[in-house]
């Protein structure tokens, strides 16, 4: 008896859920005119949707529990709704006027797949600033919001846009000013001076257009100040990490001085210039790992640090190099030149025998 009770409660939320299912809708097409951009207080708008529904209870199944209701922030509104089903005329309604509509069950209710026509017509509200809620769909069942639908766009007045305007091309000023300085510094700025050049020109065009047009405008060029921003921040840290390793490389080049040319390998100085270059070292894999994962403030840092040891383990090491003199040492090449040494004396022997013998004669 419990089984049977168990399939039975089991079947029975199945079925609730299939209902609920059924009952959804869907937003096959939504059109909005106008198509992009920001809106403008008092502009007109013209929006369609076509609504694909299915009611849980139609004909005998009947039960006057489920709704559509439609509301606007748009002034003056007009709605133009139309049943459409497949085989059948299209069952059109009267304009209604007025922010808010209701469609009942019993206005709707069709058996199968249905389609709701929706035209709507109205103004943005003079006053509007900000955002504005153009449509909002609500399918209720048994009082419950079973789906929602909203489209919403961006309001701006002429006031805001003078405002922010003036926000970005201070930025713009800022940028060109960061992007001097940095190629003074000798940065590579190609490419954020590109994006500067695209955030100007956007600007420019901004300030000659209507409010929805500069609003765009004005959207684009913070887009690209901010990745001229970024790509200016890149290419400082790739400087800094560059020159540290061109230190690094530098000092590479005394320590094999000393090591190979002049055999101070063992000498005190030497290795403490040594231990500095692996501390130089360190810091410059850091800022390495830093830079490939887009840390750039803290590759900068990192490489400070590195190019300030490489520095200073370079000032030891010209401090000692000029202590010691250039001097002479054989250094690695101590049996290249032993040979030359025995040659020459061997040399030398062969001509005082030569000379000696060639005497000897003339005397005999």
């Amino acid at each position: 008896m419990k089984t049977n009770i168990s399939r039975w409660f089991i079947l029975l939320l199945a079925l609730v859920c299939v209902a609920q299912a059924a009952s959804a809708f869907e937003v096959t097409r939504e059109e909005i005119k106008p198509e992009s951009g920001a809106l403008e207080p008092g502009q007109s708008v013209n929006a369609h949707y076509v609504i694909s529904y299915k009611m849980a209870s139609t004909g005998s199944t009947y039960m006057d529990d489920e709704k559509f209701e439609f509301s606007t922030g748009l002034q003056k509104p007009a709605w133009d709704f139309k049943i459409r089903r497949e085989g059948y005329p299209d069952i059109a309604f009267p304009t209604r006027g007025g922010p808010y509509q209701t469609l009942l069950e019993f206005e709707i209710g069709y058996s199968g797949e249905v389609e709701l026509d929706v035209q709507l017509r109205g103004t943005v509200p003079t006053t509007s600033a900000g955002r504005l809620e153009v449509v909002k769909i609500e399918h209720y069942r048994d009082k419950t919001v079973e789906d929602e639908y909203r489209m919403t766009r961006d309001v701006v007045t002429a006031a805001q846009i003078g405002g922010s305007l003036a926000a970005q091309q201070q930025r713009l000023k800022d940028l060109k000013a960061d992007i001097d300085e940095k190629s003074a510094q000798g940065v590579d700025v190609a490419a954020a001076q590109a994006e500067y050049n695209a955030a100007s020109q956007a600007l420019t065009s901004a300030a000659s257009a209507d409010p929805s047009q500069a609003a765009s405008y004005i959207a684009t060029a913070k887009i690209d100040i901010d990745e001229a921003i970024a790509l200016l921040d890149k290419a400082w840290a790739e400087k800094a990490v560059a020159d540290t390793g061109a230190a690094i490389e530098s000092l590479d080049g005394m320590i094999t001085y000393f090591v190979e040319n002049r055999s101070m390998s063992a000498d005190p100085q030497v290795v403490a210039i040594m231990t500095k270059r692996e501390s130089a070292v360190q810091f410059y894999s850091q800022a390495q790992d830093n830079l490939n994962g887009k840390n750039y403030p803290l590759a900068r840092s990192k490489a400070g640090d590195g190019l300030n040891k490489a520095n200073e383990a370079l000032s030891d090491a010209n401090a000692l190099k000029e202590k010691i003199g250039e001097g002479f040492n054989l250094g690695g090449n101590l049996l290249l030149y032993i040979g030359i040494g025995v040659i020459i004396v061997l040399i030398v022997a062969g001509v005082v025998i030569y000379r000696k013998k060639t005497g000897w004669d003339e005397l005999g």
